[in-house]
Parts: structure tokens; sequence; C-alpha cells
């Protein structure tokens, strides 16, 4: 009788705080569920939630540019295998970008082994490869195009595919990185994250425990055990005290 009365106390003091731990998920679910129940007078659906915090916990994030070059107000950037004129991203790139200069009312993109002429809205106009040796610069002297290689030798050309000459001069106009534009890099944030993540979706998932992935899913049905104990110790104890009042 002794062990089955400890036994008992036992059970009421783990339901006990197992009892104040699910009321606190208790007002977490009504609140939630009480924000998803007027979603569309609060707008819930049309207001988006871009902080990193967030937008991590979805897996979503804004890669760092690899390459920068700023040519006046234009930014050229690229991002992994993409290349960027501004807030826009103009084509594939399968190498590192190499610099950019500005030739008339066009621009010449450099890359390892390749040359591209773009206009001002960052279509293409024509490219030349390069077979007979690796860029590592470019730059303009006067209205000429200048190349250095791996060997640190000048070639000269007026246009891209024109016979490119070695030069000596040191005066040359070189490509440099360059630092973007607040408003370039909002604008690409929004081209890889979009608006970010609505406050609908993020209070549902904080409410089903969804936004953390599979520990969420794992901790909800830890609680759906706990709550089934709670009802069957609940209904076990209430027994006993209606078998005692009857005794």
């Amino acid at each position: 009788m002794k062990n089955k009365l400890k036994i008992i106390k036992k059970i009421l003091s783990f339901h006990l705080y197992v009892g104040l731990g699910i009321s606190l998920l208790l007002i977490h679910l009504s609140i939630t569920g009480i924000f998803l129940n007027h979603t569309d007078d609060l707008e819930l659906n049309k207001t988006y939630i871009s902080s990193k915090w967030i937008l991590n916990l979805y897996g979503l994030n804004v890669p760092r540019p690899s390459k920068i070059f700023t040519i006046q107000q234009d930014n050229f950037s690229q991002f992994d295998t993409e290349v960027f004129l501004n807030n826009k991203p103009i084509f594939l790139f399968d190498s590192e970008l190499i610099g950019v200069i500005k030739n008339h009312e066009n621009f010449i993109i450099a890359a390892q082994d390749e040359l591209f002429i773009v206009n001002q809205s960052g279509a293409l106009i024509d490219k030349q490869k390069i077979l007979s040796f690796t860029i590592k610069s470019i730059g303009k002297y006067k209205e000429k195009i200048v190349i250095k290689d791996e060997q640190l030798n000048k070639w000269v050309g007026k246009s891209i595919s024109d016979k490119w000459a070695p030069i000596i001069k040191d005066n040359i106009n070189w490509s440099k990185p360059g630092t973007m534009t607040p408003l370039n890099k909002k604008e690409i944030k929004q081209y890889f994250v979009g608006n970010g993540i609505s406050l609908e979706q993020i209070i549902l998932d904080f409410h089903s425990g969804a936004i953390f992935k599979k520990e969420g899913k794992i901790f909800f049905d830890l609680v759906s055990l706990l709550l089934i104990f709670l009802s069957v110790s609940g209904i076990w104890i209430w027994l006993i005290k209606r078998k005692k009042g009857k005794k």
C-alpha cells in the first residue's frame, strides 16, 4: 500500500510539471492559432520578413559575390557562375571574372580565356576566345584594349578580334575591384530570396513546429505523447480518488 502511494505521489508530481509545460505550449498554440484565424484581416500573407535569421531557418541565403567591378555608376558582379550588371543577371560564366572596361558605349568583360562585349543593357554583342595565353588583367591605353597574361606580358589590340601585339607602356588604366551600391545589394538580395517569408507562413510553421524541421517534428511528437500520458494518468488518478471517496 505504501509503495502504491509513493508511485501515485510521483505520478502526481510528474503530472503537475508536465501539465505546466503543456499549458505554456497550449498558450503558444492558442495565440498563433488566433493569428492564423485572422490572416486576411491582419494581412499576414502580404507582410514579408527577410531578416538573416529567418532566411537561415528556411535555408535561404544571399551568396557573397566572388568578384565586383565598378565602372562609374555600373556594377559588374559574379555570384558563383552568374554575372550581373547592376541588379540584372546577364549570363553564366564557367570561369572567374577577371575584369571589366568601358569601350566607347559598350563594356568589355574578361574571363581567363575569353572576352565578351555587352551593351549598356547587358546584352551580348560579341565574344572572342583567347587561345594564345591566359588573361590575368584587362585595361585600357588611350582607346585600345590591353591584356596582361600570366607571365605579366602586356598585349594591346584595337578590338577583341584584333591581333594582339606586345606593349611596354606603364600608364595603363587597369580594371580594379569595386564596391556594390546599397541599391544593387538590395535588388540582388531580392533576386535570390524574393521578398522573404510571409508572416503567415512563419506563424503557421511556428504553430506546427515545422520551422525547426526534423527537431520540431520530434518535439511535437513528444508533446503528443505527454498529452496522452496526462490524459491517461489524469483518468487513473480520478478513478483512484473516486474509489476512495466511495469508501
